[in-house]
């Protein structure tokens, strides 16, 4: 654009013509004359999945799916920590949807503007969700505003409830030939569908299943229970109702394996495999995985993985299956158990003095309240004894040389390399080569919401009881984890992506097996579940928390809300450090945000909670 604007200046000058050219113009920026819809709506795909990766990792890092680092809370992230995702946030998508959803509601483009209308209201959620008051009704002036002031985030909230509703509309809604040419009609500009391949219908329950997210944030029942009855309803020409709930309806964002420029392998196989290191898995997480409930052969070299979380093998890849005893490699080998992480003395179990006690099996289930279990001695340093180690929550330490040692992202969803026991050092063209996907909302999340919604909520009106939603969460993220890994789609051929490791996981963990595993480990869920509903719904909440925790890994956004929501799972690994500053119920403002922009002021510490999470007593800060 900036060329072709030189090459016209030029020429008016040599020909001596009166040409004119608007200087207050942005030669770099696409002009709102000159939009095309479908690509400005290509870009905000993929600039989405491109936010999503980046707002992930900061959730996971606080809710023990990745390792954070930093010694405290208000040192594992900076303001300039966020300057990307606010940038990507506002001029690669907001700005877009803006121009873009003006010029398709004007040509009659419907579908367009309903797809940016929901990547639209996503962003904004996301951004009130992460920062709480954000701009957005003064923004996208140019020069007339360059200091949008902030909205308040409960009537953002509003607003996007609003989009969405919009969104259906334009999603479904069918006109007769007297609206302008072109709407709905077959010379529209074609949509290149990232996600849902031109299904419609699909995209309309990802508005609705947005909306049960806004309003279980909201603890709004009346609301909740008219998209659970909605959902049921069909109505005659305006296929409203439903949420995502089949596995072709997840929302992911596929990569493939193209490794030019750019490269469309995904961000997290890059970082980990091409030349080894990355981030560090959660051995949190990690240890719930190896320990929870019956997993007393989970690390094993048996084919048949055993009562532990099937998962484990498509989460993680192992390097080693040994663990190291080099302190250089691994520094904690060095350092004494943390007084005030959870323990056992031998004959008590010590519980967090704040985080409490993590939702476990009791009984024969592992970890047992039994001191002498195993798992007790594994709070620390290392969650097993199997080769499985990242870091422990909020790790300080500098970098060893152990890139080609530690616990690397699996086949699940970064398309990296299934765990069949060969313990080979990562390289860029193993397992999936890239070829994962982002999780942006899944099938098990709405199970869990909607099952949370009837544990905490009084007065939810669903036909499904809450043990059923529990139960279907888990058993849809067991297949869908598996299926990935195997055939490396979710019913769709949007994107085309290469080989990848069915023939390795089929003969080390034969279908029958997985799904007998997979059946044990979700009946000792439910037997822990019912265990603990007898007690209280809070009780047994947190079992849907751990579990919803789980199955959200690739997805720290989810993870975070529900964390702050609920409070649960309990017995979260505390910080290293035993004075951890506060928990992080907002993230400071981008540091190019708050330092440009007069109307926003930065925050004086991270205990601000957004709106929706103000009247939570439970404390986090460990």
């Amino acid at each position: 654009m900036k060329l072709i604007k030189k090459l016209i200046l030029t020429l008016c000058v040599l020909l001596g013509t009166s040409c004119t050219l608007d200087l207050r113009e942005d030669p770099n920026s696409v002009q709102p004359d000159e939009i095309l819809p479908s690509l400005v709506l290509n870009s905000m795909q993929r600039n989405l999945a491109a936010l999503f990766q980046t707002a992930s990792t900061f959730g996971m890092e606080m809710t023990r799916l990745q390792n954070a680092g930093g010694a405290t809370y208000d040192r594992s992230t900076t303001p300039e920590t966020f300057d990307g995702m606010w940038s990507t946030a506002y001029a690669s998508i907001l700005s877009d949807a803006n121009e873009l959803i003006a010029s398709a509601d004007e040509l009659g483009y419907a579908r367009h503007a309903g797809i940016a209308r929901v990547i639209q209201a996503y962003t904004i959620m996301l951004l009130v969700d992460y920062f709480g008051d954000v701009p957005f009704s003064a923004a996208f002036q140019g020069s007339a505003n360059f200091n949008p002031a902030l909205d308040d985030q409960a009537d953002l909230y509003n607003q996007v409830i609003d989009i969405l509703d919009q969104a259906r509309l334009d999603l479904t809604t069918l006109f007769p030939t007297s609206v302008p040419a072109g709407y709905l009609n077959p010379v529209t500009p074609g949509i290149t569908d990232m996600y849902y391949n031109n299904n419609y219908t699909r995209w309309v329950r990802l508005a609705n299943t947005l909306k049960l997210k806004a309003y279980l944030n909201l603890g709004d029942v009346t609301a909740i229970n008219a998209l659970i009855a909605e959902s049921t309803t069909i109505l005659p020409g305006l296929p409203f109702g439903g949420f995502i709930t089949a596995q072709n309806e997840n929302f992911v964002f596929r990569y493939g394996l193209t490794t030019g420029d750019p490269d469309a392998r995904h961000p997290r196989f890059l970082a980990n495999y091409p030349a080894g290191g990355g981030n560090y898995m959660s051995n949190w997480l990690i240890w719930h995985m190896y320990h929870g409930y019956d997993a007393t052969s989970a690390g094993t070299t048996s084919v048949t993985v055993g009562q532990g979380d099937p998962r484990m093998r498509f989460y993680f890849y192992r390097q080693t299956n040994v663990n190291s005893s080099n302190s250089a490699e691994i520094r904690c080998l060095t350092e004494t158990l943390p007084s005030h992480y959870p323990s056992s003395t031998g004959t008590a179990i010590v519980d967090h003095s704040i985080g409490g006690r993590p939702p476990l099996g009791q009984g024969a289930l592992h970890p047992t309240v039994d001191p002498a279990d195993p798992a007790w001695d594994r709070t620390f340093c290392y969650p097993t004894d199997k080769g499985y180690w990242g870091r422990d929550h909020v790790d300080p330490q500098g970098i060893p040389p152990d890139g080609l040692l530690r616990t690397a992202w699996g086949a699940y969803p970064s398309g990296g390399r299934f765990d069949a026991n060969v313990n080979g050092f990562v390289n860029a063209n193993i397992g999936m080569r890239g070829a994962g996907f982002q999780p942006i909302m899944m099938r098990s999340f709405v199970q869990f919401m909607l099952s949370e919604a009837a544990l905490t909520l009084t007065g939810i009106v669903d036909a499904v009881p809450a043990r059923t939603r529990f139960q279907n969460g888990i058993d849809n993220s067991m297949t869908d984890v598996r299926d990935w890994a195997v055939n490396g789609t979710y019913g769709t051929t949007a994107v085309a992506i290469s080989p990848n490791e069915n023939a390795t996981i089929t003969a080390f963990y034969p279908p029958a097996n997985y799904t007998t595993d997979a059946a044990n480990y979700r009946n000792l869920a439910l037997a822990s579940y019912d265990n603990r509903v007898a007690v209280s719904n809070t009780v047994a909440m947190n079992y849907v928390a751990r579990e919803f925790w789980i199955a959200s890994f690739g997805n720290g956004i989810e993870a975070y809300n529900l964390y702050r929501r609920t409070g649960q799972p309990s017995g979260m690994q505390p910080v290293i450090n035993p004075l951890p500053t506060p928990f992080p119920r907002s993230f400071w403002y981008p540091a190019n945000a708050a330092n440009l922009n007069s109307s926003i002021d930065q925050k004086t510490g991270l205990d601000i909670k957004v709106f929706w999470n103000a009247s939570s007593t439970t404390n986090l800060d460990f």
